[in-house]
């Protein structure tokens, strides 16, 4: 072999028994086995050789050639001429050529082969990889974990797995109920069907398993109960049925797995109570329940004989946690994780025993007493992450100077108080409570309390920090000019909410990993600073309500290519809307609303990609961005890493012009306001197609002829407003249009008429088709009206022509009103003439 693998500068000398990775029988000094996995620190080796020489080595029974990219190098065909060979590992490695795997006939000379791990290479065209029958019988291990499978027999049917101990077929995408013929492998101790798209449910006769260790059925879509069978494999020690749709109660089963260590059975529909024979498993190490629809106290009965616990996780059931105030607990927790499990309003006194916690989450617990001062101490010296968001906790923040290790502190949305420039004081014989200078510190969070102050210039201090959060405070000042210059891996920002001032530093265009920038709701003033178009991983940029002022800069449409969201909107930036916003193809919500921007609406608004999709990708956000977006005549929030709306708002402007048809190509559109502008013309017909809108604003415009019938089509619109335009005609009628009856969306355009406004249409209707004919109708009008005239003058004459009783009536009519006429004129004349 030639390459770098990290153990060849061991192989120089000339015993090659003394190398590293290779063994040998000690009185033969035959070479029995190659280890020569380069899993270290997560790289891998680069082979670029290796050597049909090898099968000099006919004493050879074990090769791992695990790990290892072998660079141009073709799968070595000579492996399955290993006569003695019993155990190979090719698992996540690379190979420049295919792996002859039209079959697996290679490996029927293997006849000594007992254990077989190819993880991690494709076999994506292999229909048939159950391996050859004469390898089935006395196989041990088979493992072929992500490895692109997508069929597997589901009968028993040429299956003989007789002596298989290990099954690992886990992470590929079968999409089939689970095989029948793996219940009859009763020597199995290690079964992985994990992340494979099985569907259906668990057999009864998994209960047949009785050797099995490990169970892993994890994130699949298997549905049902958990067979009471299960409690028959007595030896069990990890069972993993999280990520499907189990439903049913943990009673009557689970108590009897005493051998139990881990037990994760997290994201499922599960219900019922937690059962006071849980207490029972005495080897258990880590117990996950969460996120399901338990219900029902847990108290210390449930974990009193549990010594050996060190994770537990209880979050986001239905779950109360009540334990007697002097109990003292029987283990020793590295993960705490209780959210959601109304322990409060007191946090629970027997984590004060505890020095080995790691993670501590208590949120959303109606906890609403001050924060003890133990609890700082706790674990001090192991606490990684704290999490207390969601609380009614009180009082000044706590100092955290000894814990050393912290990672993660989460304190949002509680009441508590001081000024950031005491808390942050780094005088530790001062009596103020203060945060520490953490070296470690990644994530923190004070979101949604009652702090006051400035942000302090420590905070530069914090240079491995990725996310801040100190929104929805009362925060005064400007922003320290050196935290750009020193959060360079900042990832989220997030102050909205405050009485911040001043400019945004320039330093910002320093922090280049910056994905999310949320200034809302502030004083900050001044134009947007050129640097920030460094910040190319802005996904969400959020400066509404400000006093930004200036023109919106071409950069951002240039630069930051990666924006899901833009809100701009009540500053007062000025100018034109630049056309190369419409290069930001990922852009789903779009806000400039209320400012002074003029001139027309960008032509090209079919560019904007995500907003001319109806897929439904998730926002990249984290879970504290308030995404609040101004629709349906009100504000609507959003939670966090939704798909559930795109947005387009250039409201509260002085646009002009008319509306794009381009409009028209935005068809995952679900909010479009383009009110209190000077916009004109038609309505387009194209706005019809968006499909999945649910609300128009086109009010206090200039729009003017009518309704386009095409906004009946709009299944999904529940609000419109049209209001004070110059539009005319019948408003369109169809399932959805009818149940907007509101009036008051169509006043100001004394033109319209039918339902909601009025009952009939007949005049306008009449008006409308006259004026709505087209030259062509007209020119067919014309000729229609002279032929007519003709015809009726030409038949008048041809009857006086041949009828001579007509004519002869007809002119004696004319002179009989003649004489009238004439008689009464001269009378007239002749009484004029005698009162003269």
């Amino acid at each position: 072999m030639n390459g770098t693998l990290k153990r060849m500068p061991s192989w120089e000398e000339e015993d090659c028994c003394n190398w590293e990775g290779v063994v040998c029988r000690p009185r033969t000094r035959h070479v029995v086995q190659l280890k020569l996995s380069e899993c270290i620190q997560d790289s891998r080796g680069q082979v670029h050789e290796i050597n049909s020489s090898l099968l000099a080595l006919t004493e050879l029974n074990h090769l791992d050639l695990s790990y290892n990219h072998f660079y141009n190098v073709s799968f070595p065909k000579f492996i399955g001429s290993f006569k003695k060979l019993k155990y190979l590992n090719l698992s996540n490695s690379f190979f420049t050529g295919s792996i002859p795997l039209d079959d697996l006939d290679w490996l029927t000379h293997l006849s000594s082969l007992k254990h077989l791990d190819i993880s991690g290479l494709l076999l994506t065209n292999l229909p048939d990889w159950l391996l050859p029958s004469n390898l089935q019988g006395s196989l041990t291990a088979l493992i072929t974990r992500g490895c692109n499978l997508n069929s597997i027999p589901v009968s028993p049917s040429n299956v003989n797995f007789t002596s298989l101990e290990i099954l690992d077929i886990s992470d590929n995408h079968f999409n089939t109920t689970l095989p029948h013929w793996v219940w009859n492998i009763t020597s199995l101790t290690h079964l992985d069907l994990g992340y494979s798209e099985f569907y259906g449910t668990i057999p009864e006769a998994i209960g047949a398993l009785t050797s099995l260790t490990y169970l892993d059925l994890s994130n699949n879509y298997i549905e049902g109960t958990i067979p009471t069978s299960i409690k028959h494999l007595l030896r069990l020690e990890s069972l993993r049925l999280h990520g499907n749709q189990l439903s049913g109660s943990l009673n009557s089963w689970i108590e009897h797995l005493t051998s139990l260590t881990f037990v994760n059975l997290c994201h499922n529909i599960l219900n019922g109570s937690v059962p006071t024979g849980i207490g029972k498993l005495s080897n258990l190490t880590s117990l996950y329940l969460c996120y399901n629809r338990l219900q029902g106290n847990v108290s210390e009965v449930h974990m009193e004989n549990l010594t050996r616990l060190e994770v537990l996780d209880l979050s986001y059931n239905y779950l109360k946690v009540s334990v007697d105030p002097n109990w003292v607990a029987v283990f020793q927790l590295v993960s705490v994780q209780l959210i959601g499990c109304e322990i409060g309003p007191q946090i629970p006194r027997w984590l004060q025993s505890q020095t080995r916690i790691e993670t501590l989450d208590l949120s959303n617990n109606k906890i609403a007493e001050t924060l003890p001062s133990w609890l700082v101490n706790v674990s001090s010296s192991t606490l990684t992450t704290l999490h207390l968001s969601g609380n009614q906790i009180k009082g000044k923040l706590p100092t955290f100077s000894d814990v050393s290790r912290l990672i993660n502190l989460r304190l949002d949305t509680n009441q508590f108080e001081g000024q950031l420039d005491d808390l942050f004081s780094y005088n530790y014989s001062s009596t103020e409570v203060q945060l520490p200078s953490w070296s470690n510190i990644v994530e923190l969070s004070l979101s949604n309390n009652k702090l006051e102050g400035a942000i302090p210039l420590s905070v530069c201090n914090w240079t491995g920090l990725n996310f801040l959060h100190l929104s929805n405070n009362s925060l005064t000042g400007e922003i320290p000019h050196c935290l750009g210059e020193s959060l360079k891996g900042l990832f989220t920002l997030d102050l909205a909410n405050n009485n911040l001032f001043g400019k945004i530093p320039t330093t910002f265009g320093s922090m280049s990993l910056l994905a999310q920038l949320v200034l809302n709701n502030n004083g900050f003033s001044g134009q947007l600073p050129s640097s920030l178009q460094n910040c190319t991983y802005l996904s969400y940029l959020d400066l509404a309500h400000n006093a930004f002022s200036g023109s919106i800069p071409p950069w951002m449409g240039e630069s930051l290519q990666g924006l899901q969201v833009l809100h701009l909107g009540y500053n007062i930036f000025s100018g034109g809307i630049p056309q190369q916003l419409t290069l930001l193809e990922e852009l789903k919500i779009l806000d400039l609303s209320n400012n002074n921007f003029s001139g027309s609406l960008p032509y090209y608004l079919g560019n904007f990609t995500a907003m001319a999709s109806i897929s439904r990708d998730s926002y990249e956000f984290t879970e504290y961005v308030d995404l609040v977006i101004p629709t349906k005549g009100g504000n609507l929030h959003y939670p966090y890493e939704s798909d559930l709306t795109t947005s387009l708002d250039f409201s509260g402007n002085n646009l002009t012009g008319e509306i794009s048809p381009e409009i028209g190509r935005l068809i995952g559109l679900h909010n479009l306001n383009l009110s209190r502008n000077h916009l004109s013309g038609k309505i387009p017909q194209e706005i019809g197609e968006i499909a999945l809108l649910e609300s128009l604003d086109l009010s206090f415009n200039e729009l003017s002829g009518t309704i386009p019938s095409s906004l009946a089509d709009l299944n999904f619109l529940s609000y419109i407003n049209l209001s004070y335009n110059n539009l005319m005609g019948r408003i369109p009628s169809g399932p959805q249009l009818q149940t907007l009856n509101d009036t008051s969306r169509y006043m100001g355009n004394p033109g319209l008429c039918g339902p909601p406004v009025s009952s009939g249409c007949l005049v306008v209707e009449a008006v409308d088709k006259v004026q709505n004919m087209s030259n062509f109708e007209w020119i067919w009008l014309c000729i229609a009206m002279v032929l007519g005239f003709l015809m009726g003058f030409w038949t008048f004459c041809g009857f006086l022509f041949f009828k001579r009783e007509w004519r002869y009536a007809y002119f004696r009519g004319i002179d009989s009103c003649y004489d009238r006429i004439s008689l009464r004129l001269h009378f007239c004349l002749a009484r004029l003439s005698g009162q003269d």
